[in-house]
């Protein structure tokens, strides 16, 4: 299996834009709601945040984008869910190095966007980071 190569340059501007999209998202969110309460119209609103009328509009009726990515959920049945998640990394892990990668790929072709986020995370968590790239993908076969 030859692994893709990912550049730690492009993950890091990823996560940069992401950061800055998402405070500049809150930051317009904030300043537009802050000034309708002092009776700034749309128009002028627009102008101070280079923002079109309508987005103005846009953001006076919706609700304010949250501070974190998620809402924890310590729930029985949400800690259920995480280990039947956990239970099916594993099994997708066994089956991509003792079986064919390909039923993994189909595998994860069939899940939803969500389901594949939560799969990924999951994955992720469960890496352990103080390990080598050579010590975590020795078992691949250039």
């Amino acid at each position: 299996m030859t692994l893709l190569p990912v550049h730690r340059k492009a993950i890091h501007q990823a996560d940069v834009q992401y950061r800055q999209l998402d405070s500049d998202r809150f930051n317009a969110h904030t300043e537009v709601h802050r000034l309708t309460k002092a009776g700034v119209s749309a128009e002028a609103i627009g102008g101070l945040l280079n923002l079109s009328e309508r987005q103005v509009q846009r953001i006076r009726v919706s609700q304010p984008p949250p501070q974190r990515f998620y809402e924890f959920d310590n729930s029985e049945e949400r800690m259920c869910e995480l280990d039947r998640t956990v239970d099916a990394v594993i099994e997708l892990a066994c089956k991509l190095r003792d079986q064919d990668p390909q039923l993994v790929f189909k595998s994860l072709d069939l899940l939803d966007e969500e389901s594949l986020r939560e799969l990924t995370m999951v994955a992720l968590a469960g890496i352990p980071v103080d390990m080598t790239a050579n010590d975590l993908f020795g078992w691949c076969q250039p």
